[in-house]
């Protein structure tokens, strides 16, 4: 008997096999990868203050001026990355929260951009994919490249109102992720245990109940009872700390607070209303009034998601003042209609 030899049998691989490996290795190649990340060698500098810039882009922030069509997040990112340069003696991180697109209809393409900036130079900046609809990777990319030094921190929100009740139409490309005020407050933790003072660029997110969580998380709060333009906020005021960083939180918020209701004032005809949150000073009644406003909304027959506030004290929810120990509240009545002479705001925003 004549012995064969071996034969080597080669299987092709199906049509689809191929696809499929393909676009893994495509999805290796540039979606697996690190963020590709600007570096500056240099020994860190001295930090006396932090930043962290949120900037919410994943929705429509379009707006008109004078004709020309501007994105207000390109513009609060303009501004953001002005003060970063600024910063000589601290460091501050932006984060661009862009739409998320994805590659072959699966894989994420890092569309979302950080930049971080550390006395005035820009030592690090990357592309990132979220993975949930709060601040996680954010907080991780802090945490990475923070200078780690105990220091103050101050924390700026731009966005859309956020909502009381979980919202699955906040990001508008991520649209099976929640967004709500329980998951803002709690990711803040990711970043800090602690801020200094937190302002929210935002309508309508100056009311009990989001007070009520941020107490827990910052010491002051700077945002609006009510519609805020184009929810924005200057950022200019915070060269103080370039002049004087061991400013105290309540001083800084007002000054702050004052600055972007000047400027607001001076060109809107509309109503404007800033309120700053000395939380750490507030006592228990806080709770009662966040406790008070909840019951009120779970009577409601429709959850009023992005429905402008009211003043607090104009509805039938509560009987005691509403202006606490430790609040300032920036308030210019409308020009016209109905509320043009309403001479007082309580500070509090609630919907109706």
């Amino acid at each position: 008997m004549i012995n064969k030899p071996a034969q080597t049998i080669l299987k092709k691989r199906p049509h689809s096999y191929n696809v499929v490996f393909l676009l893994v290795a495509v999805f290796l190649t540039i979606g697996c990868s690190g963020s590709k990340t600007i570096s500056q060698k240099q020994d860190p500098g001295e930090v006396h203050y932090r930043i962290i810039s949120l900037i919410h882009a994943d929705a429509n922030y379009l707006y008109h001026d004078q004709g020309e069509a501007k994105k207000a997040n390109e513009e609060a990112l303009k501004e953001s990355i002005e003060t970063a340069r600024n910063a000589k003696k601290g460091e501050v991180f932006i984060f661009h929260q862009k739409p998320e697109r994805k590659a072959f209809l699966f894989f994420p393409k890092k569309d979302r951009v950080f930049y971080h900036y550390r006395n005035g130079k820009l030592l690090n900046k990357g592309n990132y994919s979220p993975i949930d609809g709060g601040f996680t990777t954010e907080a991780q990319i802090y945490q990475s490249y923070s200078s780690k030094k105990d220091t103050k921190e101050y924390l700026i929100y731009f966005g859309h109102e956020i909502p009381t009740f979980k919202d699955r139409n906040y990001h508008r490309s991520m649209s099976d992720m929640n967004f709500d005020t329980e998951i803002f407050t709690n990711d803040l933790k990711k970043f800090s245990s602690h801020f200094d003072v937190t302002i929210l660029s935002t309508c309508n997110n100056g009311n009990p109940y989001m007070m009520e969580k941020l107490r827990a998380v910052t010491d002051v709060a700077v945002a609006s009872p009510q519609n805020l333009h184009l929810s924005y906020m200057s950022m200019e005021k915070f060269d103080l700390l370039e002049k004087n960083d061991s400013i105290p939180n309540g001083v800084f918020a007002d000054f702050f607070a004052q600055h972007a209701f000047d400027k607001l004032s001076s060109n809107l005809s509309t109503m404007v209303t800033i309120s700053v949150y000395w939380l750490t000073a507030f006592d228990d009644n806080l709770e009662e009034l966040s406790n008070s406003y909840s019951e009120h909304l779970q009577k409601t027959s429709k959850k009023p998601l992005f429905t402008d506030n009211a003043d607090c004290k104009d509805l039938n929810i509560y009987s005691e003042p509403l202006h606490f120990y430790g609040m300032t509240v920036f308030y210019k009545a409308p020009e016209f209609g109905k509320k043009a002479n309403q001479k007082k705001h309580s500070g509090w925003g609630c919907k109706e």
